[in-house]
């Protein structure tokens, strides 16, 4: 019986995908048969040394997860512009296999893309029609600072307009002395989407030694399907003041 396929995207590059696909496999790997794939690498020759892959196997330790990268790309670019560079065509048809290879052998595929949703990866296809193709439901990656509405809300629009079903909002990195901006975007995002789970992640040092170690995650409204059955502690916004 073929798993789950969840696929995991930013609102921007640089949000914080990495981190929180390495800590959902860290949350499922207990209990389900997790695969963690990036299917579209760039910026690193080895990926395993110097790509997301090296984070997740440094984060998930002995955690029982399949991990794998699929196509690595030595410059940091979109990964259209990237293979057009390295004289290296992306086979999307031959990723899309693997992946459903592998989601048939596991309860749960996490896929993390590269940058946003509507990022390139040929010049037929973005990474919305990848998660689409694999029939993956989306958990979307914000940052918690000033800029962040706007991007997180065309994202949600893009993926309402593809049909991609969004599972969860995550907000990545969320800061220990979080002031007005950070709280009023949190509340914002409660009051315009209150029956999307939205979870926020503190910020965190990512320290080699346990790389997921501080993220603290908390809860705000309903629990996301990936993640039903796993307590996690609600958030509770402070009252609104017009101090920072």
């Amino acid at each position: 019986m073929t798993g789950r396929t969840v696929f995991v995207t930013g609102t921007d590059t640089g949000v914080g995908k990495t981190v929180v696909a390495a800590w959902l496999a860290a949350t499922l790997a207990p209990h389900q048969r997790v695969a963690l794939v990036k299917p579209f690498q760039t910026g690193a020759v080895d990926p395993a040394a110097d790509g997301d892959e090296a984070f997740y196997r440094a984060a998930l330790g002995d955690e029982a997860v399949d991990i794998r990268t699929l196509v690595s790309l030595p410059e940091p670019l979109a990964p259209s512009i990237a293979a057009e560079r390295a004289n290296e065509p992306i086979d999307v048809a031959a990723a899309l296999v693997e992946c459903r290879a592998l989601a048939k052998k596991s309860d749960i595929t996490l896929v993390e893309g590269a940058g946003g949703l509507l990022v390139s990866l040929t010049a037929e296809h973005d990474m919305a029609d990848f998660a689409a193709a694999l029939d993956a439901s989306l958990v979307v990656v914000a940052r918690p600072s000033l800029g962040t509405l706007n991007h997180t809300t065309l994202t949600l629009e893009a993926a309402e307009r593809r049909g991609l079903p969004v599972e969860m909002l995550v907000i990545s990195g969320f800061p220990k002395d979080a002031g007005v901006t950070e709280w009023e975007n949190l509340r914002w995002f409660r009051d315009r989407y209150p029956a999307l789970p939205l979870v926020v992640l503190a910020e965190a040092p990512l320290a080699p030694s346990d790389p997921l170690a501080g993220l603290e995650p908390h809860l705000l409204g309903p629990i996301p399907p990936v993640l039903a059955g796993r307590g996690l502690p609600t958030l509770d916004l402070p009252a609104q003041s017009s101090d920072s």
